[in-house]
């Protein structure tokens, strides 16, 4: 069965915002066994809100809809969803929705505004659905001869995502006969280049499950097609990833959905360790990537962001003549640094980062770009540290970014006991002769 997804909103069609629930919708509605067939984004106009949901109507057997459910007058989708199912009528006021709407402010200890009692209006015939999370219920519909069936929920993912997991085997077609399940595998410090050679044959295009890659900064994600029966599906992409996750170590650190702090911190829970960050060009980043992972606060010690000099002596001891002799972008500070984070923080790994972002502050010698990233970890009561030299490309966010996951990836690889001559994308390879990033 084909479906299709809406998306409404002036600011998803002026590009203000990216629409990323089409893409989680898709992969929801896919693993269904439907086949999305397209995926549509129109303003807050009325009009054209009904004549896109009568357009994907006819076409499709689901149809789900998010945005413009909102308290406010360009919050149309009820009225053009109206105009669709009952042309002409006014819209019914259900008086359940509305008190869950009542309570919701309750709870919150807020007056309700009288404008968020159009929430809990919808057409006739069509049924509410509970919003958990915010005030706007969704509505589910079914339309025209072929009785497309349509769901349209908040176009905010914290309120859509929950809602569509718990509505839509009410809500939606679902063919377990055909299906396709899709597997994710993460790493990050492996070219696209390198991790095709790796894998060879198993990315050839007739292969069954396809595999493909995608790219973004430092991380490539491998990506695994299985398509069948529900249960046949599930377990030939689970093969594949079987197969294809230890060719891809020690780069691969998790799947699915599982991040790279979330991965960083299951090592170093397995192993009873605790992290801390020194970070200067990163400015905090490295931290905030790990404190997003749940559960970080039983492993990360904690952080310190020195931009300036004379705060990476006073906050990490680190020496002013070690600065003034190879400056504050150099190996030897970005393992001071490292050092004096272990120690302050009493924690038994640290990573530090030092660089030149951009876009203005390189020279010659140490060109936009560059970034020594250090590392160190107590043996008994002894403390080593190690750096290794990068020059990313890209823009100051993506240089930043790139610099804040490659650390994450080198603490994971100190608590792995990984080679720490294993190269990492971005590398400064040093000879006699040159000095080039790694490919």
């Amino acid at each position: 069965m084909n479906a299709a997804i809406l998306s409404i909103g002036d600011e998803l069609v002026t590009g203000l915002t990216v629409d990323t629930n089409s893409s989680w919708l898709a992969g929801r509605l896919i693993a269904r066994g439907l086949t999305v067939v397209e995926t549509r984004s129109v303003p807050d106009d009325r009009a054209r809100i009904a004549q896109a949901i009568r357009e994907l109507g006819v076409r499709v057997g689901a149809l789900v809809i998010t945005g413009g459910l909102g308290p406010t007058p360009d919050d149309l989708t009820r009225e053009a969803l109206g105009d669709v199912l009952t042309p002409g009528e006014p819209l019914e006021r259900d008086e359940a929705a509305e008190r869950l709407i009542e309570r919701w402010f309750a709870r919150t200890g807020r007056a309700m505004p009288e404008s968020n009692r159009r929430q809990a209006q919808r057409p006739r015939g069509a049924v509410m659905i509970p919003n958990a999370h915010g005030t706007a219920p969704g509505i589910a519909a079914a339309w025209g001869e072929g009785g497309c069936r349509i769901l349209v929920m908040p176009g905010v993912p914290r309120e859509m995502k929950p809602m569509f997991e718990e509505n839509a085997d009410a809500c939606l077609p679902r063919d377990d006969r055909q299906v396709t399940v899709i597997r994710s595998i993460h790493t990050c410090g492996l070219g696209e280049s390198d991790l095709a050679q790796r894998l060879g044959s198993i990315l050839s295009r007739d292969r069954q499950p396809q595999v493909g890659t995608a790219a973004g900064g430092s991380m490539v994600s491998v990506r695994i097609y299985a398509r069948g029966p529900a249960a046949q599906a599930a377990r030939d992409a689970e093969q594949t990833r079987r197969e294809v996750e230890p060719i891809l170590s020690p780069y691969a650190y998790g799947c699915d959905g599982e991040s790279l702090p979330a991965a960083l911190l299951r090592e170093l829970a397995q192993r009873g360790l605790t992290i801390a960050t020194a970070e200067s060009c990163t400015g905090g980043l490295a931290g905030q990537l790990i404190t997003s992972a749940p559960g970080s606060s039983a492993w990360y010690r904690g952080g310190w962001v020195t931009y300036s000099n004379d705060l990476k002596v006073a906050c990490l001891d680190v020496p002013m003549a070690m600065i003034r002799a190879h400056g504050a972008v150099s190996e030897p500070v970005a393992c001071a640094m490292a050092g004096g984070a272990l120690r302050r923080a009493q924690s038994n790994l640290a990573v530090s980062i030092t660089g030149v972002a951009g876009p203005d502050g390189g020279t010659e010698a140490k060109p936009v770009g560059t970034v020594w990233i250090g590392c160190g970890r107590t043996s008994g009561d002894a403390v080593e540290t190690w750096a290794r030299h990068f020059r990313f490309g890209g823009d100051r966010e993506a240089i930043r970014e790139r610099a804040a996951r490659t650390a994450l990836q080198m603490a994971r690889w100190a608590a792995l006991g990984v080679d720490r001559r294993t190269p990492l994308l971005g590398e400064v390879v040093s000879t006699m002769a040159e000095s080039e990033p790694r490919p």
